[in-house]
């Protein structure tokens, strides 16, 4: 196979490239971190010096509202405000997270208010009215989410451990959650807890018919039909047959890693190779990283042409791509930093990849419906749209996808405040030369084929599938 480079949006990135400053009696005020993250992102984001002139009026009034917000915010509640600030852009590629850093005295103070508040699993029984009530797990605990009481106020969900390797655990709450106040987004937000008790800032969202559970910060929880049923993993790809000319691959995550994907793919790749008909479920596959290379190969036809975008000159992307370069500049990143260094602050061409390039495998594949919806998002799409661009071969079926494509090659940089661990990540690039004029991230990537939400089996709704 030929060494290739290609664009891979990413959910979960590089590690920061700019250090915090040394704590200050000011760094873990909201205020302060809300005028670094302006900084950050007026400096950073493609996508900002794209649109500034279009956006100059609506943006600053959006800038002195949440200054005034972030004012009078402890800094508990500051990740959740510089999230919604950051909505203004509707690029999912934009965004906050926490990675807190408490010091024992405060991980212990925690620890003993959620051990004092432990709910009785045995009076745990889930409601039916809001799509995130049941059974979940991750893998290794179950979890009930059900209404909250009063002990939880103001949230209105809450996740309790019913079963856990740590039996401890088990009565403890996971997370609490109220609708955001974006409700057409159908997500929940609030506090979710560590292993260590720390708390974080956390977004839930229900996707495929609301058997995956998206956990702000690459957490995948999978539906259980009672809290008895037996544990599985849920970011865990898997292989099944559907006739005998159709297998089942489903793919609920791009963030394992590239052998355990591998393990599952090639471990069944007589059986892929060999089906007719191959549907790909990627349903609730909110990205990660590249890892499907190999499977397209399975139905490669063709090269996919990979177009050059823009990136901005600053200090903080000189230094993400100066990481990814060689010493002979042969890279398509040298160019890149070059470019940004003799033209500090301007808009500069991003990395020339060379076009996508496989090594067809032998199969029997005629047909590859893949099936897609609203929680597709940044390497799932960049999925469906190398499918698309390697083979006539490819139909999509199901939804639009989410729309997080049009900006990526994610950068990471720290804010003031340590203790909480606020960062701020965004997009280095554009993924192509016409964002965001001719881009997805408005509407997702349409289906081929629509199904209807109200179908309640989308497999048995492709099926049988003509070649």
């Amino acid at each position: 196979m030929k060494h290739i480079f290609f664009v891979i949006t990413l959910v979960v990135c590089a590690a920061a490239s700019t250090l915090a400053p040394a704590q200050t009696p000011t760094a873990c005020e909201c205020e302060q971190n809300f005028d670094a993250m302006i900084t950050k992102l007026e400096a950073n984001y493609i996508g900002y010096h794209l649109t500034k002139d279009a956006i100059a009026s609506n943006y600053a009034a959006r800038k002195q509202k949440y200054k005034t917000v972030a004012q009078a915010a402890p800094i508990a509640e500051c990740a959740k405000i510089l999230q919604e600030f950051l909505q203004f852009f509707e690029d999912g590629h934009l965004f906050v997270s926490e990675y807190p850093k408490f010091p024992d005295a405060d991980l212990q103070k925690y620890k003993l208010e959620i051990t004092a508040k432990k709910i009785d699993p045995q009076t745990v029984q889930p409601g039916t009215s809001a799509p995130i009530e049941g059974y979940w797990t991750d893998g290794t605990s179950v979890f009930a989410i059900v209404r909250n009481t009063s002990i939880y106020a103001p949230y209105e969900f809450v996740a309790v451990i019913i079963n856990a390797p740590d039996k401890n655990k088990i009565g403890e709450i996971k997370f609490a959650v109220r609708l955001s106040s974006s409700p057409s987004n159908a997500l929940w937000e609030g506090v979710y807890y560590t292993n260590a008790y720390a708390p974080r800032y956390v977004s839930v969202t229900p996707y495929k018919d609301n058997t995956l559970l998206s956990i702000w910060g690459g957490i995948l929880w999978g539906r259980l039909p009672d809290k008895n049923a037996t544990l599985f993993k849920p970011e865990q790809p898997t292989v099944r047959r559907l006739d005998a000319q159709t297998m089942l691959l489903t793919v609920s995550s791009f963030l394992i890693d590239k052998a355990d994907f591998d393990k599952v793919l090639f471990g069944n790749v007589a059986e892929l190779t060999s089906a007719k008909h191959l549907v790909i479920d990627i349903r609730g596959n909110v990205g990660g990283n590249g890892i499907y290379l190999d499977l397209l190969r399975a139905y490669y036809e063709k090269p996919a042409e990979s177009k050059r975008g823009w990136a901005v000159s600053s200090e903080d992307n000189i230094a993400y791509f100066a990481k990814f370069t060689n010493l002979l500049g042969t890279d398509p990143y040298s160019p890149v930093v070059a470019d940004m260094k003799s033209a500090k602050g301007a808009v500069v061409k991003g990395p020339a990849f060379k076009n996508l390039e496989l090594e067809p495998m032998k199969t029997s594949i005629e047909k590859v419906v893949i099936l897609t919806d609203r929680g597709n998002k940044s390497a799932a799409e960049t999925f469906v749209l190398h499918s698309k661009a390697v083979s006539t071969k490819v139909l999509t079926m199901g939804e639009n996808t989410g729309g997080v494509v049009d900006y990526n090659s994610i950068n990471m940089v720290k804010l003031l405040c340590d203790k909480h661990g606020i960062q701020f990540g965004y997009p280095t690039s554009t993924l192509h030369d016409k964002i965001p004029q001719e881009g997805y991230n408005k509407t997702g990537i349409a289906p081929d084929v629509r199904i209807d939400e109200a179908v309640k089996d989308k497999i048995a709704f492709v099926m049988p599938i003509k070649s």
